[in-house]
């Protein structure tokens, strides 16, 4: 199923498929990611853009989730960590097979087409176009590793496999924002009906082995791994917002109390300050005011002053740290909780 590393990116582009197949209601993976992802799905189309927009559109979601997949399995590449290098291998393997094979040959497709109507978008296309080229590389790197030297145990392989898979991830990641930040919108307004038809004429009908109306075999465990992460998120996302709200509060009320703390060291160390003035006052007063006491009394005052205004900023700094310390401590409580939800 995985291309051989010396096959060509042309005779991809030849194979280039057309928009995918309507999924069947049941679909688990799709279905289940497409609700997953519509809070933070980009931004819709307009109504009327060809369908191979939409469709393409659709595959980076598809992709997008199994790039998250693939950063939480690199995660669990540190050390002292399990990671399922089995899931790790269906991953790449589905990402070297379905989208290099059908997703980036119709891009390219459309690339090609585009860069004729458009000379403008010819240096960013060629970015692109190379960087479906790069992916495959990157794509069959990992698999070698893969194969060959991550076993369980092998701390040298996991390392340079956790390198690999978070370099992998980040130029994937780029390379979809470039498409659909600049790319395609540009493909929407400058080609023509003509330019569609002809995108459509050099098209075929793929289903899709994932996310497709039917599962293939070998990404059964794969598809099913992602509908129990999808119908999980919106559960996370509330255990989240919950926990957001619980930690505003908490620091709302850390910070009150923090706050009637240092206004009641305030006061006490001005009060004693003052305290310490009339005491000097009244003492000169009772010895008689002369040239001695005017130059004792003000030093006096300035004395206490700095005393008291150096006790009160060390018992100051004391109560921010305890109560930053605090705060800090219930964050992490909280943030390692939702980081065992979403491993």
């Amino acid at each position: 199923m995985v291309r051989t590393a010396g096959k060509s990116r042309s005779e991809g582009t030849a194979r280039a498929a057309g928009s995918v197949r309507p999924r069947r209601k049941g679909a688990s993976a799709a279905s289940a990611v497409r609700r997953a992802t519509s809070s933070r799905s980009r931004q819709a189309r307009p109504a009327d853009a060809p369908g191979i927009m939409v469709s393409l559109n659709a595959e980076h979601r598809h992709i997008a989730s199994l790039l998250d997949a693939l950063g939480r399995q690199s995660d669990r590449l540190l050390p002292g960590r399990d990671p399922d290098l089995a899931m790790v291998r269906d991953i790449v393997g589905y990402l070297n097979d379905f989208p290099d094979e059908y997703h980036h040959p119709r891009e390219d497709l459309l690339f090609g087409i585009l860069s004729q109507r458009d000379a403008a978008s010819r240096e960013i296309i060629a970015r692109l176009q190379e960087g479906h080229r790069e992916i495959y590389r990157r794509s069959r790197e990992l698999l070698d590793l893969l194969d060959v030297r991550a076993a369980p145990g092998d701390d040298a392989g996991q390392r340079r496999l956790k390198y690999l898979c978070d370099r992998y991830i980040g130029f994937y990641r780029d390379h979809i924002n470039l498409e659909e930040g600049q790319v395609f919108p540009r493909a929407t307004q400058k080609l023509r009906r003509e330019d569609w038809a002809a995108v459509n004429a050099g098209s075929r009908q793929v289903d899709d082995p994932l996310f497709g109306e039917r599962v293939r075999k070998e990404y059964r465990r794969l598809s099913l791994y992602l509908s129990t992460r999808a119908e999980r998120v919106g559960e996370d996302i509330a255990v989240a917002e919950v926990f957001g709200l619980e930690a505003l509060v908490e620091a709302a009320v850390s910070g009150l109390a923090a706050a009637n703390e240092i206004r009641g060291i305030l006061d006490q160390r001005l009060r004693a300050a003052l305290g310490d003035c009339a005491l000097a006052v009244a003492g000169q007063r009772a010895a008689g005011f002369g040239l001695e006491s005017a130059i004792k009394v003000p030093l006096a005052v300035v004395g206490s002053v700095r005393s008291h205004a150096g006790e009160g900023v060390r018992e100051i700094s004391a109560v921010v740290e305890r109560a930053r310390g605090e705060f800090g401590e219930s964050l992490d409580v909280r943030f390692r909780y939702l980081r065992k939800l979403l491993d």
